[in-house]
């Protein structure tokens, strides 16, 4: 029986976060070769004694100082050749923070800076990171469509056009507002909340609160399987 090769296992974190109803993503500049002064999603090798799980919460804190966003297994990722230093298998992570709420990220452990890029105008990324931050996009606009993932994101009352500007950040493309309302009223339980003021205008609005199931569940999609 012949030696089996050693992999390395890493996780890299696709942190997204809504800001103006334009989602970003943050990157960090690498210190270290290899892509030495490349940008990169926040992340690192898996330690022998920790989850993966903690491991991706690890990694974003220690590169972003970032921590305590939503944060979900995506996919992973392990053509042969993704990385110039040897046979390396990356278990990717989405992460999503409350609307509004991209916390300032500072500059940790191998970086030389850190910060959000629009998820139009994303550099050139180290690695196949390019791929990745591509599929946890395409990921996460499949997910608002089948789970209350927005629900998690918005505030406690929201409008409508809070939940629309939130699925036209994800998705790059604008829906009818009329009909993205009929169809979101007749897809989630939404109960309408009264003597409450719009958080943009300060005038009286149509703002609802969310009464369903808060489950997140679902297995990823195939990254082959991406439209």
């Amino acid at each position: 029986m012949g030696e089996l090769e050693r992999a390395t296992v890493s996780v890299d974190v696709v942190c997204f976060a809504l800001a103006d109803d334009h989602l970003s993503v943050l990157l960090v500049q690498r210190a270290e070769t290899p892509f030495a002064g490349a940008w990169a999603l926040p992340g690192g090798t898996v330690h022998a004694d920790e989850t993966l799980d903690a491991a991706a919460s690890r990694c974003l804190a220690e590169r972003t100082g970032v921590d305590g966003a939503y944060l979900e297994q995506l996919y992973t990722f392990g053509d042969p050749g993704r990385d110039p230093r040897g046979r390396t298998l990356s278990v990717a992570y989405v992460a999503l923070l409350p609307a509004g709420d991209p916390r300032p990220a500072h500059r940790g452990r191998g970086v030389r800076e850190v910060g959000w890029f629009p998820v139009d105008a994303l550099p050139a990324l180290a690695f196949d990171h390019d791929r990745i931050s591509a599929y946890a996009r395409w990921r996460l606009a499949q997910k608002l469509t089948y789970t209350p993932l927005a629900f998690h994101v918005l505030p406690a009352t929201f409008t409508l056009g809070d939940v629309r500007a939130l699925h036209e950040a994800v998705d790059g493309r604008r829906y009818d507002p009329s009909n993205f309302q009929k169809q979101m009223l007749a897809r989630w339980d939404l109960a309408p909340v009264s003597g409450v003021k719009d958080r943009r205008t300060r005038r009286p609005a149509r703002l609802y609160r969310y009464i369903g199931p808060r489950e997140i569940a679902g297995p990823p999609p195939n990254p082959e399987e991406t439209p």
